[in-house]
């Protein structure tokens, strides 16, 4: 990514409902053309957070910059920038689908020369074109998770904002949704909020840990995973788990850190040219082996301890 500003530039956000503090001075920048996900609890303030950015909610205090202009000043123009799927997207559902497309294409100003050229460009994209005289009320989740994703492509937002796009949606109309989302990439400035690491992983830039409304931390996957313990987990069950092996297996050079859970014993690794013997010095006792890589969620359960 160039070192210019930041599309959006979030400056000390504060809010709350009631007793409850949704957002605790929350600063984040997020680069043009970027694509960044945003991961953490339920009640991180995640959707708070995004909802502010669409201007439908005002900050207690704070600003958000998009594209240099303040979310307080410039509500119409911000929102002309952005196309924003949100969990739950609420559609007209005795619309017909290309009808839908149609009367929000009017509602941002596409000019109407372009209208249809559009509404077929993006049915065409989501796979929705066999689709577009159905009302949406015939539809399943995963179909109108499509039909809202051409909702909020329809205006040509320079800025998307995806909540929880593929929560609840079978494997296969999960995998589609992302590809859509991948072949964004690069396009257009990309907020992912999720609950799936893995689609955290895979399709993010960079991705940020938010908790009880602050950044934990913030990074691209491979330098967050790169902050567990060892390139390699090794996972050890045995009968009886002994702490004097934990000692012989300190002393081994590609060893970062070992611990005891349960009956399973836990070793950091930096690379896997020990293992054969790190496996020897348990001799019989052992029940079964397991090694992995760090993943996201290890980086997430991590950021709790």
């Amino acid at each position: 990514m160039e070192n210019v500003d930041p599309m959006i530039k979030m400056d000390s956000l504060n809010k709350s409902f009631g007793k409850i503090k949704a957002l605790n001075n929350l600063n984040l920048d997020i680069k043009r053309g970027e694509l960044l996900g945003i991961i953490g609890p339920n009640g991180a303030g995640k959707t708070t957070a995004i909802r502010i950015t669409c201007c439908i909610l005002k900050p207690d205090s704070g600003d958000i910059l998009v594209d240099g202009m303040s979310i307080h000043h410039e509500q119409i123009k911000i929102k002309s920038m952005i196309g924003y799927l949100p969990e739950e997207p609420n559609l007209y559902e005795r619309f017909k689908a290309r009808d839908l497309l149609r009367y929000f294409a009017e509602l941002y100003g596409v000019p109407r020369v372009e209208i249809d050229g559009r509404i077929k460009e993006l049915l065409e994209l989501v796979g929705m074109s066999h689709r577009a005289e159905d009302r949406i009320n015939t539809f399943s989740k995963g179909l109108r998770q499509r039909i809202g994703i051409a909702r909020a492509l329809i205006h040509d937002p320079q800025i998307l904002i995806f909540d929880e796009p593929t929560m609840g949606l079978d494997p296969a109309t999960a995998h589609n949704i992302r590809e859509f989302i991948r072949k964004l990439k690069g396009e257009k400035t990309i907020i992912l909020c999720t609950h799936y690491m893995d689609e955290a992983d895979s399709l993010c830039d960079r991705v940020a840990i938010l908790n009880q409304g602050q950044i934990l931390d913030i990074g691209t996957p491979e330098d967050l995973k790169s902050k567990i313990h060892g390139d390699i987990i090794l996972q050890v069950k045995v009968e009886t788990p002994d702490n004097n092996i934990v000692k012989q297996i300190q002393e081994f050079s590609t060893v970062e850190a070992v611990s005891i859970q349960g009956n399973q014993y836990i070793i950091s690794l930096k690379s896997k040219k020990e293992i054969k013997n790190i496996m020897n010095t348990f001799k019989d006792n052992i029940l079964a082996v397991n090694t992995k890589e760090p993943t996201l969620e290890d980086v997430f359960i991590n950021s709790f301890k």
